[in-house]
């Protein structure tokens, strides 16, 4: 795809999770920061990360990291004036995250702000506190009492005075709009992911029946404890789980009360080359999650020739259609779930059909040449019209 020139811009990032750390979020500032400077833009990037003697010489931007164990009064000044001192010659600021610390820092130094928002970080954190055990959808005109409340502002407030927010699907954009977030302010600009990425060596012992995947975060929503379950009524089958949170001990003790820990693989945090490498060498791929903006792990998988399983929430069916690129089941329906996973098992012709559409679709829609050219040409709109006013 060949680009026109554009006005060459200092962007400076914020990001909660940085590699290391893995996954969709975490691997998406470096490629979008890596592609922009190969643009000819200027890059910094401000970062929590538990690895702050991690060797960055491989990044060719500068990045400040902060610890994210630290007290979190001191982590948040810390943020605040790392990117304090990394934006000052900046034109945007661009949040992946970490929404607060960018509005302070934004505020002093005058500089517009573009927000990128995966998900609804007031319920995720209820839940996860135990202060609110509803669904993501249920938490968004429920009664609520001043903790809640108060999440729900430190959420909004600095969205609230963002330039431009960017949401991974038609379903999130809904859901800020909710926020009494103007609709002008919010673009969806899709997840992309590479289709031809590394592919690192095989992490799983060999094994003579199927393999079923999943990579996630160990949290609550992500429903592994059903694919625990259900994989009892599945003989000959293992599931590898590439992924760690605090859910892990309740799914360790899970496994073995479902009497199938020795079919449970439990592989912890890996590189993005070795999940691609767990991609290639499973039968099929599941994500039984509650609650997704737009799963890049979906696209990852999709990209790798794997067929999908997922639950259709969230943004998850504006890139899987049904019987096409994959399958969707209903959220909490375990022998819906447990009947496509057999389905893709069972049947080699349907397997192929589903990857090759899917890997179709991907190289249609969700590259991300195009994915980060929108990215570009935003950004440029953004600090255009701060300059104009």
């Amino acid at each position: 795809m060949r680009l026109s020139p554009i006005r060459m811009l200092n962007i400076a990032f914020s990001a909660g999770i940085f590699p290391p750390d893995i996954g969709g979020p975490a691997d998406f500032v470096p490629r979008l920061a890596g592609w922009l400077m190969r643009r000819g833009h200027v890059v910094s990037v401000v970062c929590w990360s538990d690895a702050l003697d991690h060797d960055d010489k491989c990044y060719p931007f500068e990045i400040a990291r902060i610890a994210r164990g630290d007290e979190p009064f001191r982590r948040f000044w810390q943020t605040v004036s790392a990117l304090r001192r990394i934006a000052r010659n900046a034109d945007v600021i661009f949040a992946n995250t970490l929404d607060m610390e960018v509005h302070t820092a934004a505020r002093t130094l005058r500089k517009p702000t573009f927000h990128k928002v995966v998900g609804d970080r007031a319920w995720e954190t209820a839940r996860l506190r135990g202060w609110y055990s509803g669904t993501i959808d249920e938490y968004q005109c429920a009664t609520k009492g001043a903790t809640l409340r108060c999440l729900d502002y430190l959420r909004t407030f600095p969205l609230s005075r963002a330039d431009r927010i960017i949401a991974p699907s038609c379903y999130l954009a809904t859901l800020i709009a909710g926020w009494n977030i103007p609709e002008s302010r919010v673009q969806v600009i899709r997840n992309s992911t590479k289709v031809d990425f590394e592919v690192g060596a095989p992490v799983l012992a060999a094994f003579g029946g199927r393999t079923i995947l999943t990579a996630c975060r160990l949290v609550p929503w992500k429903g592994v404890d059903r694919l625990i379950a259900i994989l009892a009524q599945l003989p000959n089958t293992r599931l590898a789980i590439a992924g760690e949170g605090p859910d892990r001990a309740r799914l360790e003790a899970l496994a073995r009360e479902h009497g199938v820990a020795k079919r449970v693989v439990f592989l912890g945090t890996l590189g993005s080359a070795q999940v691609r490498a767990l991609m290639q060498a499973s039968d099929v791929f599941v994500l039984n999650s509650n609650y997704e903006g737009l799963p890049h792990v979906v696209l990852e998988a999709m990209a790798a020739g794997i067929p999908v399983v997922a639950t259709n929430v969230g943004g998850t069916s504006e890139v899987i259609t049904q019987e096409e690129t994959g399958l969707l089941v209903q959220t909490g329906d375990d022998r819906g779930l447990l009947n496509a996973i057999r389905r893709i098992l069972d049947s080699s012709a349907l397997t192929e059909r589903l990857a090759s559409e899917a890997r179709r679709r991907i190289e249609r829609e969700f590259g991300e040449e195009a994915c980060f050219a929108k990215y570009e040409a935003a950004l440029v709109d953004v600090v255009g019209r701060r300059a104009k006013n």
